[in-house]
C-alpha cells in the first residue's frame, strides 16, 4: 500500500479529487462577492514568517547532534531546508536521505547518528503536534481555563524526557510493530539501523536541555504555522484566534501526514476546512483561508528549497540528489558508523 501511494500516479489524482472536494463543497468562488478587496498586509506577514522557520529548523537539529557530532547552524540551515522541501514534495521523505548524506559526507557524522536525530526531529515533533493540537482544540471547544492548557502543553513538552528517564520506549515498539509490518521483512538492515538509531535516540531525549530547546524550538514552528493561518483568516475578515488555529491546523496536519500524500495534499485541506466549520466559519471562507495557508507557507520555503539546492548541488555527488539518496540509503542499511559509503 505504502509503495503504491509513493507512485505520483496515484497520490496525484488522490490529491486532485480531495481538493476538488474542497472546493465543490465549499463553493469558495462566493468568497469574491461577499469579501471583493482582501487586506494584503496580513498575507504579507504571514510570508515574511516563513522566513524564520529554517533558522528554527537549523537550531533545533544543531542542538540534538551538538553532545556527539557539532555543526555549525549556518551549514544546517540550506541543509535542513532542502530537507524539508523534497519531503514535502515526496511520499518516501527523500529529502532525510540527503541530509543524511550531507551531513556524513561533509561533516563526519555517521548516518547512524544522523538517522536518530532526524527520527527525534521527525517523530518528536510529530507526537508534539499532534498532542499539543488535541489540547489547544479542546480548550476552545471546552473552553478550558487558560492554566488548564498552560499545564498539559508543558507537560506535553517534558513528557519524552520523563518517558526516557523511566525507561519507557515508545519509538522502540514503533519500529518493531507498525515500521515493522510496513518493512514486511524486505529491509531488515534498514530496520537494524533503526534500531540502533533508537538507542541514541534514548541519550538524545534524556538531555534535559536538548529536550528544552526541542520544545522550544518546535512549539515556536507550530506557533508560526498557526499565526499565518490567524493571518490569513485576518485578511479576508475571519477572526480566528491563535490557540484555534494551533488545534484546527495541528489536527489537520497530521491527517495530512498519516495519508502518505505530499503536504498532506487534499486529505490536509479537507480536515482543516471541516474543523473551521465547526469553529463557525462559513464553508467558502474555510475553504479559501486553507488555500492561502498553503500558498504562505508552502510557496516561500518551496522557493527557499530551490535556492538551498543551488547552493547544496556543488556539495552532492556527480549524479546529485538520486546518487546522495543511493549512498545515503547504503550507507544507513550497513548500519555501522565506520562505513566509508558517502565520504566526500
Amino acid at each position: 500500500m505504502v509503495r503504491r501511494l509513493r507512485s505520483p500516479f496515484v497520490w496525484i489524482p488522490i490529491s486532485v479529487a480531495l481538493l476538488a472536494v474542497v472546493i465543490w463543497r465549499s463553493r469558495i468562488w462566493e468568497v469574491g462577492s461577499t469579501i471583493p478587496d482582501p487586506d494584503v498586509a496580513p498575507i504579507l506577514l504571514a510570508v515574511a514568517l516563513s522566513g524564520l522557520l529554517p533558522v528554527l529548523w537549523a537550531l533545533r537539529s544543531g542542538r540534538l547532534l551538538a553532545p556527539q557530532h557539532p555543526v555549525p547552524i549556518r551549514a544546517l540551515i540550506p541543509m535542513t531546508t532542502l530537507a524539508n522541501t523534497v519531503n514535502n514534495l515526496t511520499p518516501g521523505s527523500v529529502g532525510e536521505l540527503l541530509r543524511l548524506y550531507l551531513l556524513r559526507a561533509h561533516h563526519g557524522v555517521p548516518y547512524v547518528t544522523g538517522s536518530a536525530v532526524i527520527m527525534v526531529e521527525r517523530l518528536g515533533a510529530l507526537g508534539y503536534l499532534t498532542l499539543s493540537a488535541v489540547t489547544a482544540w479542546l480548550s476552545v471547544i471546552a473552553g478550558w481555563p487558560w492554566w488548564v492548557t498552560l499545564v498539559g502543553m508543558a507537560g506535553i513538552a517534558v513528557s519524552p524526557l520523563v518517558l526516557y528517564r523511566l525507561g519507557l520506549r515508545p519509538l522502540r515498539l514503533f519500529i518493531a510493530r507498525p515500521l515493522g509490518l510496513v518493512l514486511n521483512g524486505r529491509f531488515e538492515r534498514v530496520a537494524t539501523a533503526l534500531s540502533r538509531a533508537e538507542e541514541q535516540m534514548a541519550d538524545l531525549l534524556g538531555d534535559p536541555l536538548g529536550i528544552a530547546v526541542f520544545a522550544a524550538t518546535s512549539g515556536l514552528v507550530f506557533a508560526i504555522n498557526a499565526a499565518q493561518l490567524s493571518l490569513v483568516a485576518m485578511a479576508i475578515g475571519v477572526d480566528l484566534g491563535l490557540l484555534a488555529a494551533w488545534g484546527a491546523l495541528g489536527l489537520s496536519i497530521t491527517v495530512g501526514v498519516l495519508s502518505l500524500l505530499p503536504f498532506g495534499l487534499g486529505a490536509a485541506d479537507l480536515t482543516l476546512v471541516a474543523l473551521l466549520g465547526v469553529l463557525g466559519v462559513r464553508p467558502p471562507d474555510a475553504a479559501a483561508i486553507a488555500l492561502g495557508f498553503r500558498l504562505v507557507s508552502t510557496l516561500p520555503i518551496a522557493a527557499a528549497g530551490v535556492g538551498a539546492y543551488a547552493w547544496l548541488s556543488a556539495r552532492l555527488p556527480v549524479d546529485g540528489m538520486a546518487g546522495a539518496a543511493a549512498l545515503a540509503g547504503a550507507g544507513l542499511a550497513e548500519g555501522t558508523a565506520s562505513s566509508d559509503v558517502g565520504k566526500a
